[in-house]
């Protein structure tokens, strides 16, 4: 098989799991320094991301209603008119930092919509996602990163307990008010795991479509010819989408750890061995793709695996590329002339997530 071919088997096949990531993302600190990291320790210990069946079939099934393509279609109109409104501020100035105000913002509300929590805590939900990212996609985390990390979940657990206490008097019609109301016994999730079940999902809300709308500007910009064809040829926008995931995937990595012995392609892979898939590699794939380096949004061998693959296939796949969609058709509807000023876009110190972290942008 070829490279994408094995990261995408490797993601599918059971015998790499997801339990242990974080054990062994962690195993260089000692036992007194994970001891000084219990929130963050335990709130990812509840991630759906870092469970294996049955327990991630019954965190999975607790929030598939909520990402079915009907509810998802439903949110459209909801979309569009977040995204005007966003436009609308932002282009009262001659340039702004997209990020800020508009690729980030974006996904954040509609997260906060799903979820039911109040908007106003968005910037929150920020910095809380951007600390834990240091701890969960880092080639090595760092002592600084972990203290920061256990700092915002700490924060994030202290906050988000208080919300559910107020759910629980004043229900609402979002996901975590339906999850606390609503649990049989069957369910039986603590506040706890539900902080960690929140704290992913806003996690996976925003980090992969802020990064998909930003590369997406960023190499459509970069590439003015497929720009310019895109502009003309507006039909062509699911597949720009699928090709920036592609060219530009904000995700680069799943990792997995080894519960037997496994070869892949001629390599030995030890049980209890901590592997990563390189996804980013993987969509540049000569072996499955034509001129890989080359964006092309009309490429007939279109494809990526940039929303994962198997059991842990992102479930708000089809949201962000719904929101990625509204997003770019209407900044490339209201902005005409848009281009990328200096300072040129910076990036995260991360080994599995590259998304730009400042755009500044304008339609002069």
């Amino acid at each position: 098989m070829s490279p994408f071919h094995e990261v995408e088997e490797g993601l599918h096949l059971d015998v790499f799991t997801q339990k242990q990531r974080m054990l062994k993302a962690s195993s260089h600190f000692t036992a007194d320094e994970l001891a000084k990291m219990p929130h963050i320790l335990t709130n990812l210990s509840n991630w759906v991301v870092f469970q294996d069946p049955p327990e991630h079939t019954r965190l999975r099934r607790l929030i598939s209603k909520s990402f079915t393509p009907r509810s998802i279609n439903a949110l459209e109109p909801k979309i569009e008119a977040i995204v005007s409104n966003l436009l609308d501020e932002a282009m009262k100035k001659e340039t702004f930092n997209l990020v800020d105000e508009f690729s980030f913002q974006l996904p954040a509300m509609v997260i906060c919509e799903l979820l039911g929590i109040p908007l106003e805590k968005q910037w929150d939900l920020k910095r809380w996602s951007d600390g834990v990212a240091g701890f969960t996609a880092s080639a090595r985390i760092t002592h600084e990163q972990a203290a920061y990390a256990e700092e915002v979940a700490r924060e994030a657990e202290e906050y988000l307990m208080g919300f559910f206490e107020q759910v629980r008097k004043t229900p609402n019609d979002g996901l975590l008010s339906r999850i606390i109301n609503s649990q049989g016994a069957e369910d039986g999730l603590t506040d706890k795991e539900i902080v960690g079940l929140t704290i992913n999902l806003f996690f996976a809300g925003f980090e992969t479509t802020e990064g998909l709308i930003g590369n997406m500007v960023m190499t459509l910009v970069n590439h003015p010819e497929q720009l310019a064809l895109l502009r003309s040829n507006p039909e062509l926008m699911d597949a720009a989408v699928e090709e920036t995931l592609r060219y530009e995937s904000s995700i680069l990595k799943q990792s997995r750890v080894a519960s037997e012995d496994i070869e892949i392609l001629g390599e030995t892979i030890k049980a209890g061995d901590y592997v990563h898939f390189m996804i980013g590699a993987a969509n540049y794939d000569p072996a499955r793709f034509s001129n890989p380096e080359v964006f092309d949004i009309t490429r007939a061998d279109a494809g990526n695996i940039s929303f994962g693959h198997g059991i842990h296939f992102c479930i708000g796949a089809p949201l962000s590329r719904l929101e990625a969609r509204i997003a770019m058709r209407q900044l490339l509807e209201r902005m005409p002339k848009l281009s990328i000023l200096d300072p040129q876009p910076t990036f995260p110190e991360l080994l599995a997530v590259r998304k730009p972290l400042q755009l500044w942008v304008t339609n002069a």
